[in-house]
């Protein structure tokens, strides 16, 4: 019995894992499963001892992550019509030592808005491996390689965002252009 479970549980985590290439999932073991207890034997006269409950795992606490507050100023000079500062202070941050993910993630998609999608892409591939929660930075991903002739690795990071992410009237617009696009194969012919 145990060895079924052990088995199915490395299946389902194959499974999780290999449903993207670059999409990483935390997958938390399954709770302890307490054994049955037997019932005693009609001929003993001892009770059994009664089982305690195991106890609660304790929360895990984890700090906010740390913003650069230059960011406002960044999105500030773009709100005010000031794109090239903005860019500048993007760029700043990304070339910054010892930054944040957080910050590195909001000054990409600060990129990204600014339709700045050479840099965007650049700010993206250092962000390494996307986490589960960040569809939305997959999908600026997706547009940002898209706009610069990138159309194969757009359409994977397309098609690991989608199933995630809402889909407004923009994410249907780029979704259909990507989608639409020939695959270099197809291209060669």
């Amino acid at each position: 019995m145990r060895t079924t479970a052990a088995v199915m549980s490395v299946l389902l985590a194959v499974l999780l894992l290999s449903a993207c290439a670059r999409h990483t999932a935390v997958i938390e073991p399954a709770p302890a499963v307490a054994p049955v207890p037997q019932a005693p034997a009609p001929t003993s006269a001892m009770t059994p001892p009664a089982l305690e409950p195991a106890p609660a795992p304790a929360p895990v606490v984890t700090a906010p992550p740390v913003i650069d507050p230059t960011l406002d100023q960044a999105a500030s000079l773009a709100a005010n019509g000031q794109p090239d500062q903005a860019r500048r202070v993007y760029l700043a941050l990304l070339n910054a030592a010892n930054v944040s993910r957080a910050t590195l993630a909001a000054s990409a998609q600060g990129l990204y808005r600014l339709g700045d999608y050479a840099d965007a892409v650049e700010a993206f591939r250092d962000l390494g491996t996307f986490s589960r929660g960040e569809e939305d930075l997959r999908y600026y991903n997706a547009v940002s390689l898209f706009e610069t002739g990138r159309y194969a690795d757009a359409k994977k990071e397309l098609a690991c965002a989608l199933p995630y992410i809402q889909i407004t009237s923009d994410v249907a617009r780029y979704r259909d252009k990507i989608e639409k696009m020939p695959s270099p194969q197809a291209m060669k012919r």
